[in-house]
């Protein structure tokens, strides 16, 4: 592991780090105030190519953003309404032709069946720092951080790979079959002949099995479904940013931070997209522009202890999947950097879904060194 500049520092005041904890830190991940519950995203039914850019949302923007709503231990819970997108109604128009494999005249179960049968759920468990992690659904992918959508002319996952791996950003991709319309259906073709499609999308945050739930639609008469569905994510390619340290390896879980010498070392949490600032992909400069906005906050705002205020000297940066879905980015805040043998908290289990952490990276504050409370009177 990498000694940060500010761990030696802190280990100068003489302050000793103890053992971790032995039940997680209190960070309720159902409470974390996202809006991607309400953002889930994907290709409209029909589209055979697009891409979608990130958002990148500026600087200003995210310190704005702690002014107004400063890292909290507690969050509550905000929700977005998802404005409904409708369909133009259908004009018979034709469709794209895939010269790829057809599979025609079938019924939607028949036909997934085939499809099925011809490609059957053994696709490599990796490729290359890909990981599999589902094969053979009826489900397409849903959920937050959709990158774009190429149609290819075979069921071929490596040229699915391919896209991905030339597309900044993409952490993740989803391979599958559809059975589309000819025509695009309308009162004079409510049920056109069909189109076997063989469709990449590409994602800039991970996902598992429970976020390939988009399963289909009927257009008039026409029902389009899915067969043969693969997804496939990568670890993101961590590096150092600006004034921060990385430590480089894509942790098991989320920072579990124990109590430091009686006074805990954890600032807070803030998540991505809020109401506030929207960010569709895993950027943990956005967390590093978050840790600094919240150490000039809390330099403001510190009128119970008058001299001192605490610094953000480490961050985690990680991705909450809820039931497969990613719901955005979670930054974690910290006086003090904690080794990667406290990150231990791989999810948890609520009311409302089950919840895993993926993709954990941490970085250390290489600027200062400063202790977890910065003085600011004269001795």
């Amino acid at each position: 592991m990498k000694t940060s500049i500010i761990l030696a520092a802190l280990a100068a005041t003489a302050l000793s780090a103890p053992a971790p904890a032995p039940r997680p830190q209190d960070v309720d991940f159902s409470s974390l105030e996202f809006s991607s519950d309400d953002l889930s995203t994907g290709p409209e039914f029909g589209a055979t190519k697009e891409s979608i850019p990130v958002t990148k949302p500026a600087t200003s923007d995210i310190i704005e953003d702690i002014k107004e709503d400063p890292a909290t231990p507690i969050k509550k819970l905000r929700r977005d309404i998802k404005a409904i997108l409708k369909r133009v109604p259908g004009d018979c128009a034709p469709q794209p032709i895939n010269n790829g494999p057809q599979f025609i005249n079938l019924e939607p179960t028949p036909w997934q069946e085939a499809v099925e049968a011809a490609y059957p759920p053994t696709n490599p468990s990796t490729l290359g720092p890909y990981k599999k992690v589902f094969d053979g659904l009826r489900g397409s992918v849903n959920q937050i951080g959709y990158r774009g959508l190429t149609t290819i002319h075979a069921y071929d996952i490596n040229a699915c790979k391919t896209l991905c791996d030339k597309k900044a950003q993409c952490l993740g991709f989803n391979f599958y079959v559809e059975r589309d319309p000819s025509l695009d259906p309308g009162d004079l073709c409510p049920n056109p002949s069909i189109i076997t499609n063989y469709k990449c999308t590409l994602w800039s945050f991970p996902f598992l099995a429970g976020a390939a739930d988009n399963i289909g639609q009927t257009r008039r008469q026409f029902k389009v479904v899915i067969a043969a569905s693969v997804g496939y994510v990568k670890p993101y390619d961590a590096s150092n940013l600006a004034n921060f340290t990385s430590y480089g390896q894509n942790l098991y879980g989320s920072i579990n931070a124990p109590l430091l010498d009686g006074e805990n070392s954890y600032l807070g949490v803030k998540s991505y997209p809020n109401a506030d600032v929207n960010v569709d992909y895993f950027e943990p400069a956005v967390c590093a522009a978050a840790c600094d906005a919240q150490t000039a906050y809390n330099s403001r705002h510190h009128a119970s202890t008058p001299c001192q205020y605490k610094a953000c000297n480490f961050f985690d940066a990680y991705v909450v999947l809820k039931d497969g879905k990613a719901q955005g980015l979670t930054c974690t805040l910290y006086t003090w950097t904690w080794d990667d043998s406290y990150a231990v908290n791989g999810g948890q289990t609520r009311s409302d879904g089950v919840f895993k952490v993926a993709n954990s990276y941490t970085y250390t504050n290489s600027r200062l060194p400063a202790p977890p409370y910065i003085n600011t009177c004269p001795v």
